[in-house]
């Protein structure tokens, strides 16, 4: 078997970090972002790489109760600072 699930989820997550970096780089070319935005933007784009890798990872381990802890202690900041991004941009 050439890619098993942990393979699968790396070129995902680097996929998303990508086009998350270059969404970035897109909103700051519309609308210039001051620190704020850029520094929320950045932690929320890494927190919900790491949620998604956290949670993926446990399932493929076989912890499903660790991959919803880690949904609930790392996906709420995530939203949290997604949403204090829209309010530095908008």
């Amino acid at each position: 078997m050439i890619f098993n699930g942990i393979e699968i989820l790396f070129f995902i997550l680097g996929a998303l970090s990508t086009a998350g970096v270059i969404g970035l780089v897109y909103l700051h070319g519309r609308k210039p972002l001051n620190w704020k935005g850029w520094l929320s933007g950045i932690f929320g784009l890494f927190i919900t790489v790491f949620t998604i890798a956290w949670s993926v990872s446990t399932i493929l381990e076989g912890e499903p109760q660790a991959a919803s802890m880690g949904l609930i202690f790392f996906g709420i900041p995530a939203v949290l600072l997604g949403f204090l991004f829209r309010k530095f941009y908008v």
